[in-house]
């Protein structure tokens, strides 16, 4: 999904569906994620908007995110036809984003680049050469969500000792 040009962009997204807690069986939220390169939006990478740093990067940037957001909309139509008419509200977001509220130079979502040919090379321990200073997130083992999450759980293995933390989920 990354090698796209500006008009076959983009080639793919993940939907995400949150359930209504008041409405079982439907969602009152859903996440949408497609890549987006740091160079579409490089030319408003002066520009800072987040809590603390607010700022406004203009109209041309709500244009260009509306655009996006309107060829998103159309691709998902194409699975999901109901969608467009039923959405109420949503809000977008770039990889200058990313880089406001992450701190990753370019708005990388999934942190620091693996090696799958030596990914010992590129994998952090949890555990710092510092007394009681553990490290848990995206960049430890895996990228992304999913990263996260279990590196949090490799992070209370290393914390606990516990090798069974793992199995002791599993059975949960």
């Amino acid at each position: 999904m990354n090698h796209y040009t500006k008009e076959n962009w983009p080639l793919g997204y993940g939907l995400y569906f949150t359930e209504d807690q008041q409405h079982p069986g439907f969602s009152s939220t859903i996440s949408v994620l497609t890549p987006m390169r740091y160079e579409e939006v490089s030319k408003w990478a002066d520009t800072f908007n987040r809590v603390g740093r607010e700022g406004n990067r203009g109209l041309a940037y709500e244009q260009f995110k509306e655009e996006k957001a309107q060829v998103l909309l159309k691709l998902m139509a194409e699975r999901f036809p109901l969608i467009a008419a039923n959405i109420k509200q949503y809000y977008t977001s770039t990889p200058l984003t990313n880089r406001d509220y992450i701190g990753d130079a370019e708005g990388s979502m999934y942190g620091i680049q693996k090696d799958y040919h030596d990914p010992l090379q590129t994998m952090i321990s949890p555990r710092t050469k510092i007394p009681n200073l553990f490290l848990t997130g995206q960049n430890l083992n895996l990228h992304g969500i999913l990263g996260t999450s279990l590196s949090a759980v490799l992070t209370c293995v290393m914390l606990t000792g516990d090798e069974r933390l793992v199995d002791k989920i599993r059975e949960a």
